[in-house]
């Protein structure tokens, strides 16, 4: 970002999950914003159970977030304005899909626990 191009996105998302996504990015670009300390976000896949169609399949997976999304340079003397740095973590389950085409997608990643202030995921 700013020039995150959103149609990268269907690579591994569809349905609501890729508008949603699509939608946030597309407005950040339009915004001008960047995202800082990506290194800060990570992610963990605690279980994955395939459907018994062997066309679905569901993830818990736990999200640590403590990057920053910032406007790059308009403050005082060229700084970054915070627009976002609060931390976050917690669980959701991802719907995912075997498409057409052989590749695995989301279909939507709900939260599916509280959102905390600090790191509760496992490490990697």
């Amino acid at each position: 970002m700013p020039s995150c191009d959103p149609a990268t996105l269907a690579v591994a998302r569809a349905g609501d999950l890729l508008q949603g996504n699509v939608d946030r990015v597309n407005e950040w670009n339009a915004q001008g914003y960047t995202v800082r300390d990506r290194d800060q976000f990570r992610y963990v896949v605690e279980s994955v159970t395939l459907g018994q169609d062997n066309t679905t399949a569901s993830a818990v997976v736990c999200i640590a977030d403590g990057s920053k999304l910032v406007l790059p340079g308009a403050g005082p003397s060229g700084a970054d304005v915070v627009v976002d740095d609060s931390y976050s973590s917690g669980l959701s389950n991802w719907e995912i899909k075997l498409d057409a085409d052989g590749d695995w997608r989301a279909y939507a990643a709900p939260a599916s626990g509280p959102t905390e202030t600090s790191d509760v995921c496992p490490a990697a």
